[in-house]
């Protein structure tokens, strides 16, 4: 074959090892502009949530330990982090505040959407100020991870499309249940964390998204049991969520993500393999538990299930 032809396909095979760098160039993670944990639970992205009964106390911590290098605004006060270390007394009163954790001398922030939770104990024959909720079972081998919630975030329709992580909305967790506002949810901080590294994971691998299908989120027992899936599933307890990719086109089915021109089972694979890896890949420890793998079926395409259990558990469905 001629020079002309062997410099051309050089120049092709070039370009094609560079799609991957473009694609991850163009999809922006919105990391934390600096380091935080709130409670010992690292912030990781500039948009964060944390969930609370009444009354309790935040503690964020930094690396940085000079006496106010960050500072901590809620509503009308301001509070400067002393030797490293915010202290926050959470509103008594449930709902929703937006928290904007600073650091002091740059335009560096942190947006924390604080939700202050409705008491367990509020719920009155199952239900919870007219939204269904049922009955948890007793805790699976009576482990911590599976006790009933302690509270619930209170969801109004002027909150539902809030931003909660960079590419997450809290509506986007709501129960399937049909019912009117307000909605209520358990939520797992870890398990927005967990969503968001894979978004990013699976854009630095060449499938472009800016955000996920969250086909099923929280789930109260209630639902559940009218679904007929299983007692101990992690969805009632606000660390699980069935996701799939819909970019292109967006028709509220999983995309070709492994470039083979159909939307099969090997979607689900594609990304379920880039999920099984993804804690051994990070480090990420503490964000170990399942993910499962599922076949499309008349009522839904294909799709996969990440959680957050604190153990690792494996499984498809095909």
């Amino acid at each position: 074959m001629s020079l002309k032809y062997h410099l051309f396909a050089r120049y092709v095979a070039f370009c094609v090892a560079l799609i991957p760098a473009v694609v991850e160039a163009n999809f922006d993670a919105h990391r934390a502009p600096f380091q935080v944990a709130l409670n010992q639970r690292v912030i990781s992205y500039s948009t964060s949530f944390h969930a609370t009964l009444p009354g309790q106390t935040i503690n964020l911590t930094f690396d940085e330990k000079d006496d106010d290098a960050y500072s901590l605004v809620a509503s009308q006060q301001s509070i400067n982090s002393k030797a490293g270390l915010i202290r926050y007394l959470v509103p008594s009163k449930k709902g929703h505040y937006s928290l904007q954790i600073k650091k002091q001398n740059s335009d560096a922030s942190i947006q924390l959407q604080l939700f202050v939770l409705v008491p367990s104990t509020e719920i009155k024959n199952g239900s919870l100020n007219g939204y269904k909720i049922g009955n948890y079972p007793e805790p699976l081998r009576g482990l911590a991870e599976y006790q009933a919630p302690v509270g619930y975030i209170e969801v109004t329709k002027d909150i539902e499309s809030l931003k909660i992580s960079p590419h997450f909305t809290l509506g986007q967790f709501l129960c399937k249940q049909a019912s009117g506002y307000p909605k209520y949810i358990v939520l797992r901080p870890r398990l927005l964390q967990k969503l968001e590294l894979f978004l990013e994971d699976i854009n630095s691998k060449g499938i472009r998204a800016d955000e996920l299908v969250v086909m099923s989120g929280y789930r109260t027992p209630h639902y559940n049991r009218s679904i007929g899936n299983v007692s101990a599933s992690r969805h009632l307890y606000g660390g699980a969520a069935d996701i799939f990719v819909d970019v292109s086109p967006k028709n509220n089915y999983m995309d070709d993500v492994n470039g083979d021109g159909k939307v099969t089972v090997a979607d689900a694979t594609h990304l379920y393999q880039i999920a099984d890896s993804l804690v051994a890949r990070t480090g990420r420890k503490d964000l170990t538990g399942g993910v499962g793998k599922y076949d499309k079926t008349s009522n839904h395409g294909p799709f996969i299930h990440i959680d957050v259990r604190g153990t690792k558990a494996r499984w498809s469905i095909e």
